[in-house]
């Protein structure tokens, strides 16, 4: 019998890191770790197989760690998945939102749930951990009715809280880009978006140069992101979606042509985009 392969997330079971490897690989064994640098790590050196990161959030915007560590990660993407972040109020026991003393949640829990929370608990401390499973965990076991957590009803369900509100996150669309990774390139037919990075000269024009040549070729861009300048890009360095696969020729010729307007490059992988992808929901389709 063959080996269960191993998918890694991010943080404690019940995660929305570990519901979205339950999804992407549902025969997976899955396996948390308390940071990025560590999963990333581990899926580097083979101690699992794949791992999901969150590249971005619809409310919030990029997942500053992950940006950073896609610079140096000798990993590729290989799929993608849009997963629906309906945040929930959740507790070891009924309460009033009015008795609520003390909520736990992950940064971007609470930032994604501003309106929510100035609303109907506008007097409760906020407590910041490492993941909103964590957080429901602790208000789980506590037990105490003055704690509550913010987190996803995959965690209420995991830790046997109880969801208080369903669904309050200031947006309907609230939605989690995450990439599936992994040692090997994906190269399949069905693949339609590519990632990567590049970098140009700090002179006049040399972006634009660098983003004609798509054009030229008829590539579309979905995604264009700066990088801070540091120890790692002295350069202007920019992250780019392209909507189109490894195996199209009119990409292949287009990063050809790149090479003459681009001090460096990287391929972060070609992936089928997810079918959820819409300019409604912040996700260009390719």
């Amino acid at each position: 019998m063959a080996q269960n392969r191993q998918i890694g997330f991010l943080g404690s079971s019940g995660s929305y890191s570990h519901q979205a490897a339950s999804i992407l690989r549902p025969d997976s064994t899955a396996v948390g770790y308390s940071s990025f640098e560590k999963l990333v790590a581990a899926t580097e050196q083979g101690e699992v197989q794949e791992a999901v990161l969150p590249l971005e959030n619809s409310t919030s915007g990029r997942i500053p760690d992950i940006h950073r560590l896609v610079v140096s990660m000798d990993l590729f993407i290989v799929e993608e998945l849009l997963l629906d972040i309906h945040h929930c109020l959740i507790s070891a026991q009924p309460t009033d939102t009015d008795d609520i003393e003390t909520l736990l949640s992950h940064q971007q829990g609470f930032i994604q749930s501003e309106k929510f929370l100035a609303e109907k608990l506008p007097n409760a401390s906020h407590q910041q951990v490492s993941d909103t499973a964590t957080a429901v965990k602790e208000a789980v076991e506590t037990g105490d009715r003055a704690t509550a957590a913010i987190g996803s009803e995959f965690a209420a369900k995991y830790y046997g809280g109880l969801v208080l509100n369903r669904n309050i996150s200031d947006r309907d669309d609230n939605i989690t880009r995450f990439a599936l990774i992994s040692r090997d390139v994906q190269v399949d037919e069905k693949n339609n978006m590519t990632s990567m990075i590049l970098q140009v000269d700090h002179t006049p024009g040399s972006l634009v140069r660098a983003l004609s040549v798509f054009g030229t070729y008829g590539v579309n861009i979905t995604k264009l992101e700066t990088y801070m300048i540091s120890d790692k890009t002295v350069l202007p360095t920019f992250y780019l979606d392209l909507g189109s696969g490894s195996h199209d020729e009119n990409l292949v010729l287009a990063l050809k042509d790149l090479q003459s307007c681009i001090t460096y490059s990287k391929f972060l992988g070609s992936y089928e985009a997810d079918k959820r992808r819409s300019g409604k929901n912040g996700f260009l389709k390719p």
